[in-house]
């Protein structure tokens, strides 16, 4: 049962005690109520068979606001939300009065989970009005940065539900999220994609779409609170807005099969998973368990697969549309990611996607790695990880990419050890992110295929002298992915994939300097990018390793 704070806000909660996990972090008192018995009634209702019913999304968010269950269940809040209410001080970039949005006070910034009754409630609570001569600290024409923004009140213009927000923007901070989202956060999805899609085609598109417009700011507002002293209250809000025009499109035929819509829904999606910050476990993993990116996996937005599905030959055609492609292989990737960590069969049907080894250019050949990747965890994952045929025909597979690929993928520098030691990361530096990708996404697809080899024996001494053949093979691997990772700061999805590979294997590395390499390839990773969540992962991995037995 959720505690008080959580259930109000509307936000999963780990029901621990005496705290729960996000009372804890955010240092407030948690209180859970007492179980409420209800009578058992003989009475049964019946309908008749002509009852009409209507249609629901397989998940419905259910909200009171009534003035009575908020004031029963925020009794021990109300007391410290003024201090967080916004300052009267700073107006709201000058706009005119009319214009102002005056934002309810929330408890904690951290929790902005209170989006909804903000943009919805029947009588929010109202703070302090400012002064009709007060400015912006900024100036009318200076934009400000998001450290600058994050400082000043939380500030979210509003507008009516699916009102488009058309060009030019009339906000500096919307600006300022667009851009940082062109410029930092579109390559999360171009990262195999020379004429990125994410970062043209869908900002274009975004122009007179407000629910993709509203996803992109809300993950380029997310991104940003998680990597500077970005406000979080700003990405809670674009993201509750940007629902209330998702949700009814996919109860809609006509609207399911527009590409914006997918679009908006793989941006979001990635939104969830940076929100998480303690992943739940799984006890199944490679060599012990392994946490989940995302509290919950399967995600909170069941529309990627719907609309895959709704249009699937249009998205995964191998030939058509280069935009739809490019929609399609984000949500692949994004399915994929999610297969990883759970360690279940990919939900996401695999097209015929081309797994050739035909001359094409370098995108081509390095999406096939992907395609690959997804057959390796099928594989690994479902019920044919018991067949040493199939295993044997992804290992020539694997294989057959590194020895065929164009040389334009041979990287342009490669230093193996700075000291000899070996156990440094490799310097490896390419040319091109694809060609980066390719090699990353090929590695982890043999880490993978080494770790599940069906013909090692699973008992005597021979299982454990395959097992440490197999431990430094992966070792090397997730050195090698760690290396080409940091070799390549401008192709920085890479570091997501050596992440992911620590994540599954870094328990078996048993040297400590190699153990804290691997952390700090992962609180570097979500210092830097904001993702992935690694909070639980580093804990599982110091456990593995034995670092809290003293």
């Amino acid at each position: 049962m959720p505690c008080n704070r959580c259930r109000t806000r509307h936000y999963r909660c780990d029901g621990k005690r005496p705290r729960c996990g996000r009372c804890e972090q955010s240092n407030k008192d948690c209180a859970y109520e007492t179980g409420r018995r209800f009578r058992r009634s003989s009475v049964q209702d019946s309908f008749g068979n002509d009852q009409p019913w209507v249609s629901l999304p397989p998940q419905v968010q259910f909200l009171d606001e009534s003035q009575d269950v908020r004031a029963y269940y925020d009794s021990n809040i109300s007391s410290t939300a003024q201090q967080f209410s916004p300052a009267g001080s700073y107006g709201p970039f000058n706009l005119p009065r009319a214009a102002q949005t005056t934002l309810p006070s929330i408890t904690s910034p951290t929790e902005g989970l209170t989006v909804l009754s903000l943009l919805n409630s029947e009588s929010p609570t109202q703070p302090q009005q400012p002064t009709p001569t007060s400015s912006t600290p900024y100036g009318p024409h200076v934009a400000p940065s998001p450290t600058q923004l994050s400082g000043s009140s939380t500030l979210v213009h509003q507008q009516p539900p699916g009102a488009p927000v058309l060009w030019p923007l009339e906000h500096e901070q919307e600006a300022m999220l667009l851009r940082h989202y062109v410029d930092n956060v579109a390559l999360f999805f171009d990262m195999v994609d020379d004429e990125r899609h994410f970062a043209n085609h869908v900002v274009q598109r975004a122009k007179k779409n407000s629910t993709l417009m509203n996803a992109i700011l809300a993950l380029s507002a997310r991104q940003l609170s998680r990597t500077t002293e970005f406000d979080p209250y700003v990405a809670d809000a674009y993201y509750q807005r940007c629902f209330q025009t998702l949700i009814p499109a996919l109860n809609d035929n006509v609207a399911i099969n527009e590409e914006s819509l997918l679009a908006a829904t793989i941006i979001l999606r990635l939104l969830e998973e940076m929100n998480s910050k303690g992943p739940p476990t799984i006890t199944t993993g490679l060599t012990g368990p392994v946490s989940i990116v995302g509290s919950d996996p399967q995600g909170h937005l069941f529309g990627t697969q719907a609309i895959i599905r709704a249009a699937e030959q249009q998205y995964a055609a191998t030939s058509g549309p280069s935009f739809r492609q490019a929609i399609y292989w984000s949500a692949f990737r994004q399915e994929l990611w999610i297969s990883l960590m759970t360690q279940r069969p990919f939900s996401l049907h695999i097209f015929p996607a081309d797994r050739s080894l035909d001359p094409a250019n370098d995108q081509i050949w390095a999406t096939r790695t992907i395609a690959h990747l997804g057959d390796v965890c099928n594989f690994a994952f479902g019920e044919e990880r018991h067949s040493i045929a199939r295993y044997r025909q992804l290992m020539d597979e694997n294989t057959a990419w590194r020895s065929r690929r164009p040389e334009s993928f041979d990287p342009f520098f490669y230093r193996h050890d700075r000291d000899g030691s070996g156990r440094n990361f490799p310097d490896i530096r390419f040319h091109e992110k694809t060609h980066v990708m390719g090699k990353q996404y090929n590695t982890l697809a043999h880490v993978l295929l080494v770790v599940h080899d069906p013909t090692i024996p699973q008992l005597g001494p021979s299982h454990k002298q395959s097992r440490r053949v197999v431990d430094k093979m992966v070792q090397e691997d997730v050195r090698t992915l760690c290396g080409v990772a940091n070799s390549n700061p401008n192709a920085w999805p890479a570091k997501f994939v050596a992440c992911f590979a620590i994540a599954l294997v870094g328990d078996r590395f048993t040297h400590q300097q190699d153990q804290e390499a691997l952390c700090h390839m992962l609180m570097q990773t979500e210092a830097v990018h904001g993702f992935p969540p690694i909070s639980t992962t580093k804990h599982q991995l110091e456990e593995a390793w034995g670092w809290h037995v003293n």
